[in-house]
């Protein structure tokens, strides 16, 4: 790339905004944002705009083309630069080309950014300079330049940053690659297409992890010449590192070793029980396995390894615990990420599990997603007490609740007396109510806000929402 070169960043995002700032400090002059937002603002005065729904019109006449992540690879205007004299590009794929140290990449449909941080803090706790950034919020470029021999980077990877990658990272890890994002992409192949640079260019000095749980995990595992570790949450001792699912809270994590010089560390061992994990779920349990694998592979000691484990308890919004200060039997946990009905279920679980005695607060904007298999789950948890509903979406979750019930009597499956569920005006009142009722019991209780649905009925996003959610637990202790 020459000082010269005619050059267009493609959408003026997060990772827009770090490549426009990467160039200049390094000396491009001749850049364009071309942006479909007329009213884009914060653009330097050293670079010109091209605004509005002609923004992606006659790319053609530049030398370079930066795509950002929101705008499709396989998009017409995208499509017919390929093979032309202009270059298509990326922040993430210029970070790959250039980046001197070694890099572990994380993607999956769900729980990358946990796992990638996890994997991060993990490596910081052994003694190593590690950068962590992509998807979770941190533009790569923007710490390209701090780069040194001794350094790592942890990156969180969208399907839509590696689709058009020629590079792989020296780690990759796959989480689960189910069906999502069909609003970009037109097939679930191509969905798993556009994940494969993950692993397909790797070499034979490059590790993979895969989770065999996943009937994606023998389509990835044929991807690139890398060595291929495995995973599993459900009792397979063929795999590298596992977790005897059908044992429940009473699981342990376990890993094969064959490599230790000591013949009696050689083989299975138990490591610690997931009862002592700091990360609540089922659903971590994949992303503890990725981490912990990964961490392995690095040569990290156990003793590390489980102190962080023991210690780390998730990003915020995720199944976040909210620190209120002692509210007599009540715990707060902030879950506002979640929304989607699966995410709902796999937060719940965490403690069903558990035995917790929970109150779950859910329902936001409407999306058009199906609650059918979220009210027939619920029907199910005995320790569930009782559901508190807000905004167009709570309204069906209800009458999913309601039909959960009947399926479960219909087909024989074990369930509980209905779950009683209540409409609610707003989060407010939601909380107030929970708050209420949990004062009744003799035992600890926990107040889940797990939406399962987007916030747009009354918040702007779901950080805004996770955000009230700690505002109201933490008025609620002021008030004991």
């Amino acid at each position: 790339m020459k000082k010269t070169d005619k050059i267009a960043v493609l959408g003026f995002g997060v990772e827009g905004r770090a490549m426009c700032e990467y160039l200049l400090k390094h000396g491009y002059r001749d850049v364009i944002v071309c942006d479909q937002n007329a009213n884009v603002d914060g653009v330097p005065s050293e670079i010109s705009a091209r605004l509005g729904p002609k923004y992606l019109t006659n790319l053609g006449d530049f030398d370079i083309v930066f795509r950002s992540p929101g705008i499709s690879f396989f998009r017409p205007e995208i499509q017919e630069l390929l093979g032309s004299q202009t270059v298509v590009s990326s922040m993430t794929k210029y970070f790959f080309e250039h980046c001197p140290v070694p890099i572990v990449g994380v993607t999956g449909t769900k729980g990358k950014g946990t796992t990638a941080s996890l994997i991060t803090e993990i490596l910081r706790q052994n003694g190593r300079k590690v950068f962590l950034g992509g998807n979770i919020g941190v533009p790569a470029v923007s710490f390209l330049d701090d780069l040194s021999e001794d350094g790592l980077v942890v990156l969180e990877l969208s399907s839509f940053q590696l689709v058009d990658l020629e590079v792989s990272p020296h780690v990759a890890v796959v989480l689960n690659v189910t069906s999502e994002h069909l609003d970009y992409h037109s097939s679930i192949m191509e969905y798993h297409e556009s994940k494969y640079p993950i692993m397909k260019f790797q070499g034979v000095n490059d590790v993979s992890v895969l989770n065999r749980d996943y009937p994606y995990a023998e389509e990835f595992a044929k991807l690139g010449e890398g060595k291929k570790l495995f995973v599993s949450s459900r009792n397979s001792a063929t795999n590298d590192t596992w977790i005897d699912g059908a044992r429940g809270v009473d699981a342990g994590l376990h890993w094969n070793d064959e490599s230790d010089p000591d013949p009696r560390e050689r083989g299975s061992r138990e490591f610690m029980k997931v009862r002592e994990f700091g990360l609540l779920g089922r659903h971590n349990w994949e992303n503890i396995l990725s981490a912990t694998t990964v961490a392995r592979y690095f040569g990290v000691d156990h003793f590390i390894i489980e102190s962080v484990l023991r210690q780390f308890t998730g990003l915020p919004h995720r199944l976040e615990k909210i620190d209120v200060g002692g509210c007599g039997n009540i715990n707060f946990y902030n879950d506002s990420f979640s929304t989607t009905p699966e995410a709902c279920i796999a937060a719940c679980s965490a403690f069903e599990d558990m035995g917790k005695p929970f109150f779950l607060i859910a329902g936001g904007s409407e999306k058009g997603s199906s609650f059918t298999v979220l009210g027939w789950k619920l029907s199910q948890m005995k320790f569930l007490q009782k559901v508190f509903l807000m905004g167009p979406s709570g309204v069906r979750i209800g009458e999913a609740i309601s039909d959960g019930f009947r399926m479960c009597t219909e087909d024989g499956t074990i369930c509980r007396e209905k779950v009683p569920s209540e409409m609610v005006e707003n989060l407010s009142e939601a909380m107030h109510r929970a708050v209420d009722e949990a004062k009744k019991l003799d035992e600890d209780a926990v107040i889940l806000m797990s939406p399962a649905a987007a916030s747009f009925n009354e918040f702007k996003n779901y950080k805004e929402r996770g955000g009230k959610f700690r505002e109201l637990a933490k008025k609620t202790t002021s008030r004991s």
